[in-house]
């Protein structure tokens, strides 16, 4: 007689009736897709819509190259390309192919996501303006568009480099990140590595005339970015913009003076000024790194892309590395700074951005550049201040003759007499001016804030706060700390206060922490005088 278990009771497994074990759903045949999408100019031949997604055996090796750049920090480049035993992807060119030149008519826009988008992942709706979309940025129309979108036409840009030479389909993919950037702002950190390995793969040269306007961006998104920084070694001026976005804290290009008509101008005399300082920190060897070994940089290609087993390889870079200390970056910070208060000066702006740090040497270097600019402004200047009735003076460049004499002489007796009687209210009514010559390609700054009709501008800042302002101004710690018990608030949150409506009114902030308190910036030390006096007359 079988023995009772006393415990099977409690063995809940044995009640419940046992699964059956399913069956794999792996088919050696393959998935069918229709990839058909509906519309008057669908392709009618059922054959050309069908394709497998079943893993083909992968592509025939292509040849590794080696080629070594022309110009740049990359001294070398290997590409190893690495296809896989089964093309798991195959079927995704294969629809690329089939669809390359269709378009769909215009509908609807349909939210589309996927981690990794392809054809067979969307639905009717998303195929359609999938095609739709994709045929107006074709003609040169940016309509509204979605991640997923976006990144399955980099793919296949991507994976089809003999139907979209490599040439046009570097412009393709810089076009897509300059006009959607803004529209989809996380694309930064996977453009800047697919651009970057797009180059790579077919031997081309960074494209900066392209990437300069959003080259800050690019700089902070960007993992290798000694590709992004390909001329710092030549030092081209297009090299100067990527070179100053990597190594200064501070982005001239949101400066107070900078937008507007400005811009171009700016971007021109800020380029002019850092050329000369940063080719003299390269020849003194501070800009490259003073390792004699190049280093590398080495990684499959297109990470996070789709990527078939025709395009799948792996990179390797050999590049002179870029310095990056901090003392290299606080020398280029100070010296932008120091060349935008150059820029403000010309343009008759009061306020100044606070440098520090920077050499005398350095500063020698930027005024040089300025030097035959503010001459030409200051003899400007002094033309315009001129009243006008002293040009009647000048001496006219043609022959005289004794009845020219004569009638000089009678019409100088003429103009006496009328200066004499109104000379008061003549040279009143001439007062001169300090604007920049239209000529000078630099539009003088807007009217400081404390220059305005309505009067001296307080920035927002109460009596209590002037008082504030007034003790840092002579130094007068006690004073701050009575201001501050009165208002039963600490001297750090007052300065706080201070700084910040300055900063938005002033453009910078004008405190700066003391021993026992705060002081005003010594650079601005003259204009908060001024503004103290003006507020108290």
């Amino acid at each position: 007689m079988k023995e009772y278990d006393r415990d099977s009771f409690w063995k809940i497994d044995k009640l419940v009736p046992k699964k059956k074990t399913p069956m794999s759903t792996f088919s050696t045949g393959g998935k069918v897709v229709d990839y058909t999408v509906g519309g008057e100019d669908a392709p009618t031949d059922p054959e050309r819509g069908r394709l497998t997604t079943l893993g083909a055996v992968g592509a025939e090796k292509k040849e590794d190259k080696v080629y070594e750049p022309s110009r740049g920090l990359i001294k070398r480049v290997t590409v190893k390309y690495t296809p896989d035993k089964f093309d798991f992807h195959a079927h995704f060119v294969k629809a690329a192919r089939l669809y390359y030149d269709f378009e769909a008519p215009e509908c609807e826009f349909a939210t589309y996501y996927s981690y990794m988008p392809q054809y067979s992942h969307m639905n009717e709706a998303q195929k359609s303006y999938y095609f739709y979309w994709r045929g107006a940025l074709r003609r040169g129309e940016f309509i509204k568009t979605d991640y997923s979108y976006l990144y399955l036409y980099v793919y296949e840009i991507i994976n089809l480099p003999d139907l979209i030479p490599p040439k046009q389909g570097i412009d393709m993919l810089i076009t897509l990140w300059e006009r959607y950037r803004g529209q989809l702002p996380n694309i930064d950190t996977n453009m800047s590595l697919w651009v970057q390995d797009y180059c790579l793969v077919h031997g081309l040269e960074c494209p900066m005339d392209k990437l300069s306007g959003f080259i800050f961006s690019i700089l902070g998104a960007a993992q290798f970015k000694e590709f992004y920084l390909f001329d710092a070694e030549n030092l081209e001026e297009e090299a100067i913009a990527p070179v100053l976005a990597y190594l200064s804290d501070y982005d001239w290009r949101t400066g107070r003076y900078a937008g507007g008509d400005n811009r171009e101008a700016y971007a021109r005399h800020m380029t002019g000024a850092m050329r000369l300082l940063i080719s003299h920190l390269h020849s003194c060897g501070r800009l490259l790194s003073g390792t004699e070994e190049l280093q590398k940089m080495q990684r499959g290609a297109f990470k996070y892309a789709l990527t078939t087993s025709a395009i799948k390889c792996n990179i390797t870079a050999e590049y002179i590395p870029i310095a990056s200390e901090a003392a290299l970056r606080a020398t280029v910070t100070a010296a932008v700074k120091y060349t935008e208060n150059k820029l403000r000066a010309l343009m008759g702006a009061k306020s100044r951005l606070a440098v520090k740090g920077l050499e005398d040497e350095y500063k020698g270097i930027i005024d040089t550049y300025f030097a035959e600019l503010f001459d030409k402004v200051n003899r400007e200047r002094a033309r315009a201040a001129r009243p006008e009735y002293e040009r009647l003076y000048e001496v006219e460049d043609r022959e005289l003759s004794v009845a020219d004499a004569d009638e000089i002489e009678r019409a100088s007796w003429s103009t006496t007499a009328r200066l004499v009687e109104d000379i008061d209210e003549y040279a009143e009514a001439t007062e001169a001016t300090t604007v920049l010559p239209d000529n000078f390609d630099m539009p003088s700054a807007s009217p400081e804030r404390g220059e305005r009709d309505r009067g001296i501008e307080t920035y927002g800042l109460d009596r209590s706060h002037i008082e504030f302002v007034r003790a840092a101004l002579v130094g007068d710690y006690k004073e701050m700390r009575d201001i501050a018990n009165r208002l039963g608030e600490l001297c750090d949150t007052l300065a706080d206060t201070v700084n910040g409506a300055f900063a938005d009114g002033f453009g910078d902030v004008i405190l700066e922490v003391s021993d026992g308190g705060y002081t005003v910036i010594e650079d601005y030390k003259e204009d908060i005088e001024e503004w103290i006096q003006a507020l108290t007359r």
